[in-house]
């Protein structure tokens, strides 16, 4: 990424911030109102930025003038809702709340449809995201929820997006892929991580899935060529080792630096092996579409 890029997405995350921050700042008289037209003239006002810089060429800052609109999307939902009365005052993490999906699923639906227009990837952070959060709106329907239950749907959810990220790679759309498998292993990640702290369960339960998950991860990484899948394949692999090793070794005693260097050296001769027969692998087990010419070589 050259520094073009990293101003335009920084500035995207600052303005997006300080999107939200004006709408706090709105009187409270009437604020359902004052919210609603506020998010709808900034929506307005960033897709009429991305139609512009796109038809000038400017590209990436078009794709992301796409994904602030997209990002009000759910501020003009609630605004919306709140106006006419039958928002929700649940709280969706904890009580079930019909409303807080809608705007989760709508926010989705705004950002496939910005990237249709757009095709611009970075969009397809903004749908993962919001279909992660409304799995874990959906987690709380059935009445009271348990750490169990938000595990369980960030592991369903996750696993799903990573299977579309697979699909979409093998119809060789690498680079929108990126972003089911990155957000796809990370919910997971945070899936398992609460298996292991939940205080009513075994730990186990979680740091036996990551070591298995992790150490596929790690081989199946070369084959299929995605630096994602080696980042959570070596933490997936390495914290279950490392756990196991303080809890059952002497911190203080040679077993344990000699355990420590084995896990370690592990890791970096397999780095070496994929290096040497990564493609040769990949050419026997993975099948691809040939290559497409890619014209978004300025985006993330």
């Amino acid at each position: 990424m050259d520094p073009p890029n990293v101003l335009w997405f920084a500035g995207t995350y600052a303005v997006a911030g300080g999107s939200y921050a004006l709408f706090g700042a709105l009187p409270e008289s009437h604020s359902s109102l004052w919210i609603f037209l506020a998010a709808l003239a900034l929506l307005l006002v960033y897709s009429a930025a991305s139609h512009g810089l796109l038809r000038h060429g400017w590209w990436v800052p078009g794709g992301l003038a796409a994904a602030l609109a997209v990002a009000i999307v759910p501020a003009v939902v609630v605004g919306f809702l709140r106006l006419i009365g039958v928002w929700s005052t649940h709280v969706p993490i904890t009580d079930f709340n019909g409303c807080a999906l809608a705007v989760a699923i709508v926010t989705a639906v705004a950002g496939l449809i910005a990237y249709w227009l757009t095709r611009f990837s970075f969009l397809y952070f903004t749908v993962v995201t919001a279909i992660l959060v409304a799995a874990q709106f959906l987690a709380v329907a059935g009445g009271s929820p348990s750490g169990d239950d938000r595990a369980t749907a960030a592991l369903v959810t996750g696993g799903l997006i990573v299977i579309a990220g697979v699909f979409l790679d093998a119809f060789g759309r690498r680079r929108d892929a990126f972003w089911f498998h990155a957000l796809g292993w990370f919910s997971v990640a945070a899936g398992l991580v609460v298996f292991i702290v939940e205080p009513n369960g075994h730990a186990s339960r979680g740091w036996i899935p990551m070591l298995i998950v992790g150490t596929l991860m790690v081989i199946a990484s070369g084959p299929i060529r995605r630096a994602t899948w080696a980042v959570y394949g070596v933490l997936g692999y390495y914290a279950p080792l490392l756990h196991y090793m303080v809890t059952s070794l002497n911190r203080n005693g040679w077993v344990f630096a000699a355990a420590l260097l084995a896990v370690g050296l592990s890791i970096f001769v397999f780095g070496m092996l994929i290096h040497r027969f990564g493609a040769t692998w990949g050419q026997r087990f993975v099948r691809r579409p040939p290559p497409r010419p890619d014209y978004s070589s300025w985006s993330l």
